[in-house]
């Protein structure tokens, strides 16, 4: 009783291992694989952003900004809180 007993713990032992093995080599691939997504996803962006900015062309004749002008102004003030708490 004890030998099968003993067998049975081998291979319960043994299948935990080949379980956390294969976890790991899971992981790992996915690690692998992150720089390759990411980069597709980039590609992605890069292609909707050039198709927006042809649209926008083709929308309105001219690109436009979002700002008033193209030099960065400091703003000269700050808005700071009526009521300080400690």
């Amino acid at each position: 009783m004890a030998g099968i007993m003993a067998f049975g713990f081998y291979k319960v032992g043994k299948g935990i291992r080949e379980q956390n093995e294969l976890a790991r080599e899971k992981m790992w691939s996915r690690i692998h694989l992150i720089p390759l997504l990411q980069a597709e996803e980039d590609r992605d962006l890069v292609r909707k952003h050039f198709a927006d900015v042809a649209r926008e062309k083709a929308l309105l004749g001219t690109e436009t900004s979002a700002y008033n002008g193209d030099r960065f102004v400091r703003p000269t003030f700050a808005v700071t809180p009526q009521h300080v708490t400690k």
